[in-house]
């Protein structure tokens, strides 16, 4: 099997363990579809709703005959799911590749726990080999992207929008040092929906795909 799969398996073997039934939400990006595609139709009845981060994951869960729940700002979910381009030392993380980084940490943040699935090439010492995703208000994205000069001055803009309609962009050759610092720092510049940096608060396990199976690493 693939390391994607190994990891989509291992978080299957955690969620088989839990009480159900179970609000769950699902991330956005390849090896979360792999979760969703090969497992997530093993669990059957422990699954009491799901919620998506994206127009791509609602795509595939209605094509899977999943009924996908509106999602509310108070909901509380017991599981969160979701890939990540990169994971430190201390498990922050880079999400936010396929653009949806904005909707996937609202879901996280609404989780009792995160199982975050990754392969072992996404492990690295410190963030930021992987380009910084931001999600930037249209209308604010001039003097948004001039204040974000001081970190990088390679800052690319994507084609089209995000699901939320605004602009997407990634910020390249920016190491990381002290994610929760940048993290603060991005979000309050005005015009900036959210940045890619996930500092989840929620009990966060990692499970980390490798050619022969998959590890744990649990906050």
């Amino acid at each position: 099997m693939s390391k994607k799969n190994n990891a989509a398996a291992g978080a299957f073997e955690i969620l088989k363990q839990l009480n159900g039934p179970l609000s769950v939400g699902i991330g956005t990006g390849s090896t979360t579809d792999c979760f969703t595609e090969n497992f997530l139709p093993l669990l059957g009845e422990k699954i009491k709703s799901l919620y998506s981060s994206s127009d791509r994951t609602s795509e595939l869960l209605l094509k899977l005959g999943f009924q996908v729940s509106e999602y509310k700002p108070n909901n509380l979910l017991d599981v969160y799911i979701d890939g990540a381009d990169e994971v430190d030392d201390n498990l922050n993380l880079i999400k936010g590749g396929g653009g949806a980084h904005t909707n996937e940490k609202k879901l996280a943040k609404q989780a009792q726990r995160f199982i975050c699935i990754v392969d072992d090439e996404k492990l690295v010492n410190t963030l930021g080999k992987f380009p910084l995703p931001v999600e930037i208000e249209s209308e604010e994205s001039e003097e948004a992207i001039s204040s974000l000069a001081q970190y990088s001055n390679k800052i690319i803009k994507r084609d089209g929008l995000s699901d939320n309609g605004n602009h997407l962009y990634d910020i390249h050759n920016f190491m990381i040092e002290d994610p929760l610092k940048i993290e603060h720092e991005v979000l309050s510049i005005n015009g900036v929906v959210d940045v890619g940096i996930f500092s989840v608060d929620s009990p966060t396990t990692v499970v980390v795909g490798s050619d022969s199976g998959y590890r744990l690493i649990d906050s």
